[in-house]
């Protein structure tokens, strides 16, 4: 079947799984690299280690968020386009969003000495020093790999985008499965802990990326290096830019929001920054679920845009949006049953008060994933019809204003506590669902119009 009959005429439900199956393996095993760290280093450093990892999460997102309004903007238009048969056009926009993912990168990998020891001091309080050692140790080798981590992540999104699904799936599994050797010799093997397994994961990023430059050097499909020359000049900047400026501020938000609930944990103690450290990096694993989703949406409902079928971009948004529901409503209700499965697995010197701490905690935290999904899809379709100023709304209200105002009030004022500060975000996410859902509805026939 031709690209243009599937995307165009193929069942939503089947051609949606087409599509979530091999992104989730993909990001799956992408994260996969986070997992095996931070398993690893739970059992050989203990749970310092594995706090080092989680907490790093909020740092990375930063990072990415400041390149995503190119990378998102970028796979968006490159899906319209090739809906619409403009490929000189998709060809521009590959030129310049790669010279812009290995530019943003370079300048991160030359800061990486000035960066690591401020951030960690405050992700972790400068009184605890084994943290920020293991913070600072793990960032090292992070941050001077992050040219070729955005290039996966661009090469991928385009990849995938370009109806190859199954290329950017085959990269991670072989970052992962070389992340696996390289994590037994170096942190094992050779004993170099927190070093070992960021070292691990930088050299898997760079041989996923070396995958999907030979990929693309075929030029099987719409991408090529044939002519291929680095650019900053992209007369279409503006209309990119508005259509990844939604996903900036969601992962920007997101970051925000992070930082602001690791500093609010610090007062309570070590063991809750460790805790925070636990929850934030299983957290960061099984929201993954829902961001493959958006992920298999996006292309779908981008070519479908640019080939003018309203009806079928309505179906893949609502069909995406009981999906997620329903898969958050389960992972919600996990953590609030194994809680404790979840620590004893993870780390090797959990005492009977971090235990306590980590489970209350992953059982408020866990109730994100009730509106996480859903607030992922919503964003995405309105990014993606061109209403970016609700889209934009959606993440800024859920990723940091909420979660501001809630660490103002729950805390403190209802004498909550550390309970207040898990439940934030939880609460962010729902409340942004609920509010824009009952707005965009009662002006559905702007927002859900079939005549998109």
């Amino acid at each position: 079947m031709r690209i243009d009959n599937e995307l165009g005429e193929r069942p939503i439900r089947s051609l949606f799984f087409k599509y979530y199956t091999p992104a989730l393996i993909s990001i799956l095993s992408s994260t996969l690299h986070q997992v095996i760290n931070g398993v690893i280093l739970g059992q050989q450093v203990g749970k310092e280690g594995l706090a080092a990892v989680g907490l790093y999460g909020p740092v990375v997102i930063l990072f990415i968020a400041l390149a995503l309004p190119v990378m998102i903007g970028s796979g968006i238009l490159i899906g319209k386009n090739i809906g619409a048969k403009k490929y000189d056009l998709v060809h521009n926009i590959f030129q310049f969003a790669t010279t812009i993912a290995l530019l943003f990168g370079g300048i991160i990998a030359l800061s990486a000495p000035f960066l690591i020891k401020p951030v960690a001091n405050f992700l972790a309080g400068v009184d605890n020093a084994t943290l920020v050692k293991n913070i600072s140790d793990y960032m090292f080798w992070q941050l001077i790999g992050m040219p070729f981590f955005f290039l996966g992540m661009f090469w991928g999104g385009f990849i995938r985008n370009d109806n190859a699904p199954n290329i950017p799936k085959n990269a991670s599994l072989i970052a992962v499965s070389l992340n696996i050797i390289l994590d037994l010799v170096l942190i094992i093997g050779f004993d170099m802990g927190v070093k070992g397994a960021s070292l691990a994961t930088a050299l898997s990023s760079f041989t996923s990326v070396l995958y999907l430059f030979f990929y693309i050097r075929k030029g099987r499909n719409h991408l090529s290096f044939r002519n291929f020359r680095f650019t900053l000049k992209f007369t279409e900047w503006r209309e990119l830019l508005n259509l990844g400026l939604p996903t900036f501020a969601s992962e920007l938000s997101f970051s925000c929001g992070l930082l602001i609930i690791s500093h609010r944990v610090v007062p309570y103690g070590p063991l809750a920054v460790s805790a925070f450290g636990l929850i934030n990096y299983v957290s960061f694993i099984l929201i993954r679920f829902f961001t493959a989703a958006m992920i298999a949406s996006l292309p779908i409902i981008s070519f479908n845009i640019g080939a003018k079928l309203p009806l079928r971009v309505l179906a893949i948004f609502k069909f995406s949006l009981v999906f997620t529901l329903a898969l958050g409503s389960i992972i919600s209700l996990l953590g609030f049953l194994l809680p404790d499965l979840l620590i004893e697995n993870l780390m090797k010197d959990a005492t009977a008060e971090f235990k306590q701490i980590a489970s209350s905690g992953i059982g408020l935290y866990f109730l994100l994933f009730l509106a996480a999904g859903p607030n992922y899809i919503l964003s995405a379709y309105f990014q993606s019809i061109g209403k970016s100023t609700i889209s934009t709304l959606i993440n800024v209200l859920k990723g940091f204003v909420f979660i501001a105002l809630l660490l103002m009030i729950l805390p403190e004022h209802l004498h909550m506590g550390l309970n207040g500060v898990w439940i934030s975000r939880s609460f962010a996410e729902i409340l942004t669902f609920v509010s824009v859902g009952l707005y965009t509805i009662y002006k559905r026939e702007i927002y859900y119009s079939s005549a998109i």
